[in-house]
């Protein structure tokens, strides 16, 4: 079970005063719905370039732990991008065999935590009719810190719980986006594409929000990636012509002939 928090109060303390001077990072759980009933779900962080300058600057690595987490966790896969604006994107992803197990995944990503650890809370429900149409909802939420972590003879001190709030909520973006079998029918999001949407979060509030897509489309369960079929798409294209082309000489032959 993947469970990663920040234990480490300076580190907490370090990148929420890094926000006070304008950098950002975003925070999203991505979550793919396959068309043969599987899924992948995931999370992921992305840190700014300002930011990541800082922290490589301070020697801080504020993946740490979940690395850590996902090392002991071999049913996890983590990946690091930089990105061409010099940000940095760390993932979580891992493949579950159906909705079931999705929905267990995100509960179990959460359990254990204190009620003043900061989290990105996610409870699912997936839903399927007969022809094949599917409707994820649930709710979502990002948790932000409650105390910066640290205490003097203790008594907590830092920016209370509203003033983090609000640091947070100017300097992090948070979000679910749900990529759904078929064509979107219905969201209560931004369609990032035709089959996408994505749930932007406000920090410390509860959303609701329910996504529906058509069944997949026939071709999805093919047992070819997309790449291939646009090759044979191509070729099928180039045959179709190659006949026409051959149809219209014989037509013309005929009637010179007539």
């Amino acid at each position: 079970m993947l469970r990663a928090r920040w234990r480490s109060a300076p580190v907490l303390l370090l990148a929420l005063a890094l926000l006070l001077t304008g950098c950002r990072m975003e925070v999203v759980a991505p979550i793919t719905l396959h068309p043969d009933g599987s899924a992948t779900a995931g999370l992921s962080v992305r840190f700014d370039p300002r930011l990541l300058a800082e922290l490589d600057a301070l020697g801080v690595d504020p993946t740490a732990e979940l690395s850590a987490a996902v090392a002991a966790d071999p049913a996890w896969e983590l990946t690091r991008l930089r990105e061409e604006d010099g940000g940095l994107r760390i993932a979580v992803s891992r493949e579950v065999a159906g909705d079931e197990e999705l929905v267990t995944v995100y509960d179990e990503l959460t359990a254990g935590l204190a009620a003043d650890d900061p989290a990105l809370e996610v409870a699912l429900q997936v839903d399927r009719d007969q022809r094949g149409g599917v409707t994820v909802s649930g709710t979502a939420g990002f948790r932000p810190p409650v105390t910066v972590g640290l205490a003097v003879d203790g008594v907590a001190v830092g920016e209370d719980a509203a003033a983090l709030a609000g640091l947070v909520e100017e300097s992090v973006t948070a979000a679910v986006e749900l990529r759904m079998p078929g064509r979107l029918v219905s969201h209560d999001g931004v369609a990032v594409d035709r089959s996408t949407a994505r749930i932007v979060l406000e920090p410390g509030v509860e959303r609701r929000f329910s996504v529906t897509s058509q069944p997949p489309s026939w071709w999805s369960s093919l047992p070819v990636d997309t790449s291939t079929l646009l090759v044979l798409g191509a070729l099928l294209a180039v045959v179709v012509g190659g006949v026409l082309l051959l149809v219209a000489r014989r037509r013309r032959s005929v009637s010179r002939e007539a």
